[in-house]
């Protein structure tokens, strides 16, 4: 009897199907068997899968399976998971055959001596691995690299890598990237990370990355989102679409500084020309609908806060919202909590009247001219001139 026709008939010895929940018992008008992959497997491997009454049957089904075994004709109840590995394997006989059959069995029960086999280094276990990984399909090993990275991949990786396991693996010096590595799972293979120096392996889990944009260090989940990347981004500089992006500039100290709009570069270039240093802005914590976020203000100089905003939709939105105003709670608790000096708002309309009061705040110097038009377009001309000092010009 073929493992198929067994299959058959265990679906066709089914005399009940009974809910778990209700204990109602469920007419069976239609049965099938499919030999296909399941939805969402990491494999895609194909697999027997049961159709009852055109409805899959899955392992957390809340069914109750009555079936005649094919061996020794007793009733059985099971649930969906014993019912569906039953099918898989093909197996004839129940539990009670299996029962009566050690029973009957006469076999040794002395303590038998464990044969102890050699245990292979995890190089050797490495090269075992290439080999095998070879043996099987093309399709196989291609949907593998599909979804994990190459030797190729890991060395344009390398450079922004700073360590492993949140902090806990720093030797980078020390560790071979090994892409094909044999697992005992249903996955078969994954990526490894081999310590040469402390003869370990480990997951390359929780990297800590230098972002390629701004060069802040942060953590991310895993190394395999930056498998089709030009560039390894932060979360702040991932934000971007066909009209709005997150820019890189450097200050006068040669820092990185970031700005997103033709407005905020107009502000970085006037702290330039009146030498005032300018650098990021906090992340500051906020709580809107009981929910926490951050809001990440755009610049801050010395002791004062400096937000750019010009006229968004965004903005709006966020007005008419009420996110905007715990932004501003926010930032108010955050400048007492740090002993700051002031948060300025500044937009298009009131740039240069903000301008000349930032000046004064962080005075160091007469400042330079920066004209900007009435009608305070953020797009509209913007000059520094050096001819006129002290004089803020509208």
């Amino acid at each position: 009897m073929t493992s198929e026709t067994i299959r058959n008939e265990i679906l066709n010895s089914l005399t009940e199907l009974k809910n778990k929940n209700n204990n109602s018992i469920i007419p069976i008008t239609k049965r099938e068997l499919k030999f296909e992959s399941s939805k969402y497997s990491s494999t895609k491997e194909n697999i027997w899968h049961v159709f009852i009454n055109d409805n899959k049957i899955k392992k957390s089904s809340e069914y109750l399976f009555s079936y005649e075994c094919l061996s020794c004709f007793k009733l059985n109840t099971c649930a969906s998971t014993q019912f569906l590995r039953k099918i898989r394997q093909a197996k004839s006989q129940c539990f009670q055959c299996n029962n009566i059959n050690l029973n009957e069995t006469e076999y040794d029960r002395t303590p038998k001596t464990k044969i102890e086999k050699e245990e292979k280094t995890y190089r050797q276990k490495y090269e075992d691995s290439k080999i095998e990984f070879e043996l099987y399909p093309d399709q196989y090993k291609n949907s593998y690299l599909l979804s994990h990275l190459s030797s190729d991949d890991y060395n344009r990786m390398i450079p922004n890598i700073l360590s492993f396991g949140n902090g806990k693996f720093t030797s980078m010096n020390d560790y071979e990237y090994w892409p094909i590595y044999k697992v005992n799972n249903q996955m078969k293979f994954s990526y490894v990370i081999y310590d040469s120096a402390n003869d370990i392996i480990f997951k390359a889990n929780q990297p800590v990355i230098k972002c390629d944009n701004c060069e802040n260090n942060w953590r991310c989940k895993s190394l395999e989102v930056f498998k089709n990347c030009h560039k390894m981004l932060c979360p702040d500089c991932k934000l971007c679409n066909r009209t709005f992006k997150i820019r890189p500039i450097k200050n006068i100290n040669n820092q990185i500084i970031m700005y997103q709009s033709k407005l905020e570069l107009k502000f970085i270039e006037w702290c330039a020309s009146n030498n005032l240093i300018v650098t990021n802005g906090p992340n500051v914590s906020y709580m809107f609908k009981d929910k926490s976020h951050k809001y990440r203000v755009d610049f801050q100089i010395d002791n004062v806060l400096v937000e750019i905003k010009d006229f968004h939709i965004w903005h709006r939105n966020q007005v008419e919202s009420g996110v905007w105003d715990e932004k501003i709670n926010a930032v108010n608790k955050y400048i007492l909590d740090n002993k700051l000096k002031k948060y300025y708002f500044i937009t298009p309309s009131n740039w240069n009247q903000m301008i000349k009061e930032l000046h004064l705040c962080t005075l160091k110097t007469p400042p330079k001219r920066a004209v900007m038009s009435e009608r305070g377009d953020a797009d509209c001309a913007f000059s520094m001139c050096n001819s006129v000092k002290g004089e803020l010009k509208v």
